[in-house]
């Protein structure tokens, strides 16, 4: 865990002053009131309650001490990071439908060597020979079949604007958003204003690579002697 990480948490108690979940590594993290929600709380469980699934955002880390906020999380976020948790659901229940008897077996060997059985169908992915060792032959085709089935579905948006001075400021503006990234597409809104979206497999990395398009861009628009700005759409 690292400060800024979003993270999908579950309730586990829940007082006047803190609450505690706890976290997808299994630790134990803090919410206090404060963190809760904007303004006064009249009923703190209007937010929180037991065994409810939460996403978060990491404060601070303090040795095994995780300190988060539920109000500093926007609704995109929340969005993204419940949409990974349902595939995650989803790719739970498929295992268990194909490989039956033998689930709880298969499963513990794979998460020896990966995070989740969701990291498992990412590597099948990019190198299906992986599956023989630890998938039964004659398992594999529909193990395969999620995988491939699997779509890259989580998408982060950033709001752009350009300002070129000049006869050729079009010109200059198509050049400075030609990105050679399939993953990536800028959609026209107004006069100056652009929609950039990533469709990313990981938020995580993702958030990492849109910070990489922004600051290349940024540097594309200062050779050119425009202006740029963008902030991250809510």
């Amino acid at each position: 865990m690292e400060e800024g990480d979003i993270v999908l948490c579950k309730v586990e108690s829940v007082t006047n002053t803190i609450t505690f979940v706890s976290m997808p590594n299994g630790q134990e993290g803090t919410i206090v009131s404060s963190e809760i929600a904007p303004g006064r709380i009249k009923l703190m469980r209007q937010y929180v309650v037991p065994n409810k699934q939460i996403v978060c955002k990491v404060l601070g880390v303090d040795g095994d001490h995780i300190k988060l906020s539920l109000r500093r999380v926007n609704s995109k976020e929340r969005k993204e990071i419940m949409q990974a948790f349902k595939q995650s659901q989803a790719i739970d229940v498929a295992f268990r439908q194909i490989l039956k008897e033998d689930e709880k077996s298969i499963k513990e060997k794979i998460l020896k060597d990966f995070e989740n059985l969701a990291e498992f169908i990412k590597s099948i992915k990019e190198d299906d020979s992986i599956i023989s060792k630890y998938i039964p032959e004659e398992k594999q085709e529909a193990i395969k079949k999620i995988a491939r089935e699997r779509k890259k579905n989580q998408q982060l948006t950033r709001n752009i604007k350009i300002k070129c001075i000049g006869s050729d400021g079009l010109i200059q503006i198509k050049n400075i958003l030609s990105l050679e990234n399939p993953n990536v597409s800028v959609t026209y809104i107004s006069a100056g204003n652009f929609k950039l979206k990533l469709i990313v497999d990981d938020f995580k990395q993702g958030k990492k690579e849109m910070v990489e398009i922004i600051e290349k861009l940024e540097k594309k628009a200062k050779e050119s002697n425009c202006e740029f700005y963008t902030n991250e759409e809510k």
